[in-house]
């Protein structure tokens, strides 16, 4: 709790829990990297289901920086958030579920990207079950995560060490 304690009282926790503008700008920078991050993982996975098959799915990959940059913003805002609360995030086992899920989903969508690019230069445009099911699989996953995230605000136990 020590540490924790140390985390509240540096100049990056005191500004975004007691300024004015710290936790709204953290905050709202936090939703707008993980809109985007989850909003570009759920398109792909449905596009892989069969939604709008009219959009390529090789276009799609090419949002990949897009979604890589959103990701480094969610972990720069999440890790203000964090330094603002942190008994109340290390605490609660939701916590590390919400990392749990988002580091798969990473991994996942970069598979399914990976295997979606072999297909297209093998010329062979049918994904197979694995892809679909892969797709399933990361739109649950992103549910999850976004559903871990909102119940943080709710579940918490310990909110400040000091």
């Amino acid at each position: 709790m020590e540490f924790l304690a140390w985390i509240e009282q540096t100049t990056v926790g005191l500004w975004v829990r007691e300024s004015t503008w710290g936790f709204p700008i953290a905050l709202t920078l936090h939703a707008i990297g993980m809109g985007f991050l989850a909003g570009i993982n759920f398109a792909f996975a449905l596009r892989v289901l069969g939604v709008a098959p009219g959009v390529s799915l090789r276009n799609l990959v090419r949002f990949s920086p897009l979604m890589w940059s959103s990701a480094a913003l969610s972990v720069f805002s999440g890790l203000l958030l964090l330094a603002a609360y942190p008994a109340k995030s290390l605490t609660n086992p939701l916590f590390y579920l919400k990392i749990g899920l988002i580091i798969s989903g990473l991994v996942l969508i970069s598979n399914i990207a990976a295997a979606v690019t072999v297909h297209f230069e093998s010329k062979n445009s049918v994904l197979h079950g694995r892809e679909k099911l892969s797709a399933v699989a990361l739109l649950l996953i992103w549910a999850a995560a976004i559903t871990c995230g909102r119940f943080l605000a709710y579940t918490y136990s310990v909110l400040t060490v000091g």
